[in-house]
């Protein structure tokens, strides 16, 4: 990502170890087309658990890449198997903001009051649970311009 690469996220089990990481997509409906589609929108994440995340700036999804005037607020919701214990967004590579919940589901709001301005930076979460189980939302790329 600091080279400027824009991946989504996911993980995924091989042969020998099934259901131990999944890759979720987040499509329109149950159709190649619109898998496929939400694969390349980078609408995607990975989990090491059946956890259920959707994160979002405004109208904008994980994996978007938008200019907006106004600070960028992401609203966070996770559904976890166990609770979580952290949960952090990470800011051009650095932690900027965490919280620990210690509840299965969680739902936060977090405004970037110091973006970098004429940047594009890039935006993501990872969840962490009791029981060790991870999260990591594919990133969105956000340039501020007041």
């Amino acid at each position: 990502l600091k080279k400027g690469y824009r991946l989504g996220f996911q993980s995924s089990s091989d042969h020998g170890s099934t259901h131990i990481s999944y890759c979720n997509v987040w499509a329109e409906d149950l159709t190649s087309e619109s898998v496929f589609a939400a694969l390349k929108a980078r609408h995607v994440y990975g989990a090491t658990d059946n956890i259920i995340d959707d994160v979002r700036c405004g109208k904008h999804f994980m994996g978007d890449e938008f200019t907006t005037k106004d600070k960028p607020t992401l609203s966070i919701r996770l559904r976890g198997t166990a609770p979580f214990s952290r949960v952090c967004i990470v800011r051009d590579g650095a932690y900027v903001h965490s919280v620990e919940p210690k509840k299965a589901e969680v739902e936060f709001q977090w405004t970037d009051f110091d973006p970098p301005k004429g940047k594009t930076a890039y935006y993501y979460v990872r969840g962490e649970q009791e029981d060790g189980e991870l999260v990591w939302v594919s990133p969105m790329w956000i340039a501020y311009q007041p």
